[in-house]
């Protein structure tokens, strides 16, 4: 668990009252870039035993396994490829804001085109199975310290030579913080459409730039 300051102390709480081991770092909140956080989340992973790794944030996996369980747990057996990016379905899909849904059609568009793929796949999710040695390998050689590592992680894992798949999930909500038991009503906000547009457009820039250097 990669925490950051503001992370409630409830929640800290209740993950160390599970009866599983817990490897927890923290930084203070806009220190460091969601690429780095992903990547040191990576790390802490590393440290464990397992023999396979998922990365979510933690809200995402607790809606998921409390309203689909099985579809979750059917994902996490899976063994089949390196680097495994799991989405959301055109029917998860429906029902994010207007605004998330439109700006990251338009990143999952380029993404195909650029890497070649016939299906969409939803990137910016940020969930991700992987064997032990795909977590390293983007722990030494991603440079990415931003968001974008949404689409530059499985395009660098794929460069390497791992093999790299798609699941999606009905399952899978996102939700941002304010809007838990309320009506998102920002997509009525032009300075939040522009938000998600500057996102979007990082994202696209990532793809069609990418280089290993």
């Amino acid at each position: 668990m990669n925490a950051t300051a503001e992370t409630h102390p409830a929640t800290i709480a209740a993950l160390r009252a599970l009866a599983v081991p817990l490897l927890l770092d923290e930084h203070a909140a806009g220190t460091i870039g969601i690429g780095t956080a992903r990547k040191n989340a990576l790390d802490l992973g590393l440290q464990s035993d397992c023999g396979w790794l998922f990365h979510s944030d933690l809200d995402h996996i607790l809606r998921w396994v409390s309203g689909a369980r099985g579809e979750a747990e059917r994902t996490l057996a899976r063994r089949d490829v390196d680097f495994l990016v799991v989405g959301r379905s055109a029917v998860a899909m429906e029902a994010a804001s207007d605004r998330l849904r439109r700006t990251e059609e338009i990143v999952n568009h380029v993404y195909g085109l650029a890497n070649g793929l016939a299906n969409r796949w939803d990137l910016m999710i940020a969930m991700r199975l992987m064997t032990r040695d795909t977590a390293q390998l983007i722990v030494d050689q991603s440079r990415d310290t931003s968001i974008t590592n949404d689409v530059t992680w499985p395009m660098l894992v794929r460069a390497r030579g791992a093999s790299v798949g798609y699941v999606e999930g009905d399952g899978i909500r996102f939700l941002a913080r304010d809007d838990f038991g309320a009506i998102d009503r920002r997509d009525e906000d032009p300075r939040e459409w522009r938000a998600r547009m500057v996102t979007a457009t990082a994202h696209v820039a990532a793809i069609v730039d990418f280089d290993l250097g």
